[in-house]
């Protein structure tokens, strides 16, 4: 005696396969496209594909501009750091605040991974920062330390 399950898998591979028309997808995606609604004031979003990879000053470093804020003095910033670069020394005019996303990352004598934070007060001095692994981090900065001269 067959069982139904035996029959599945013969049934499935005797069907020629084919693919649906360009039609199809089109009315498929139409038919599911929800509008966003109007945000409320105060509110916006960047997508990922809007989102541009600026230069940094430092070799092997890219980063985003989430968030500009001159008036309360702070940046949100994505650096997407290349494995083997080195950030030279330098002073925070204001706190700096690093979360990180992926890789690692070596501070004060310390290696960080995915997930921890490190702070830095304003007005101190940092020792160089360097990932042997690159790494991905998500930075709140003052933004005249890392956006020199930008009018945003």
């Amino acid at each position: 005696m067959i069982e139904f399950d035996d029959l599945e898998l013969p049934l499935a591979q005797s069907v020629p396969e084919a693919e649906p028309g360009a039609h199809v997808k089109a009315r498929l995606l139409a038919a599911i496209r929800v509008e966003p609604s109007p945000l409320p004031p105060g509110f916006w979003f960047t997508l990922d594909s809007q989102a541009e990879w600026l230069p940094h000053p430092v070799p092997g470093i890219r980063m985003r501009v989430l968030a500009l804020n001159k008036d309360r003095g702070y940046a949100t910033l994505l650096l997407d750091v290349a494995p083997g670069t080195r950030f030279p020394a330098h002073h925070h005019s204001g706190a700096e605040e690093c979360y990180v996303i992926s890789g690692t990352l070596t501070a004060c004598g310390r290696t960080i991974g995915a997930g921890d934070f490190h702070h830095a007060d304003g007005d101190t001095d940092h020792g160089e920062l360097s990932t042997e692994t690159g790494c991905r981090v998500l930075l709140v900065v003052p933004p005249d330390d890392y956006i020199p001269g930008d009018s945003r």
